[in-house]
C-alpha cells in the first residue's frame, strides 16, 4: 500500500503481515531498485523482518529495459498478472514443493 511509503510504515503494517505469513513480496511498476528496494531494505534491515521470513523475499518490478513503443509495450515492460502469479507461486513452491510443483 503506497500509504506505507512515506513516512515509512509507521503502524508496522508490513511487519505485522510478515508475522502472519512468514513471507513478503513487494510489487512496483517502476524499475528494479526503486521503491521496492527501499521497502525491502527498511523491512529487512531496520525492522528486523528478515528474522520472521521462512522464504526468500521477492520483488515484482518492471523489466530492466526501455519500454516498447507499441500498443502492447506496457504489457511486456511493466509487471502483469502473469508475473505476479508466477512470483507468488514460486514462493508457494519453495514452501511446499509437493503440493505446488514447478510451473516450467
Amino acid at each position: 500500500d503506497v500509504q506505507t511509503l512515506l513516512p515509512f510504515d509507521i503502524p508496522n503494517i508490513i511487519v505485522d503481515s510478515i508475522k502472519k505469513t512468514s513471507r513478503v513480496a513487494f510489487f512496483d511498476e517502476d524499475v528494479p531498485g526503486g521503491a521496492t528496494a527501499f521497502m525491502l531494505q527498511k523491512v529487512l534491515e531496520e525492522r528486523n523482518g528478515f528474522n520472521l521470513l521462512d522464504s526468500q523475499p521477492r520483488t515484482i518490478t518492471a523489466k530492466e529495459h526501455r519500454p516498447a513503443y507499441t500498443t502492447d509495450g506496457d504489457y511486456f515492460s511493466n509487471p502483469n498478472a502473469e508475473d505476479v502469479f508466477e512470483t507468488i507461486y514460486e514462493v508457494m513452491h519453495e514452501v511446499n514443493p509437493n503440493r505446488y510443483p514447478r510451473l516450467y
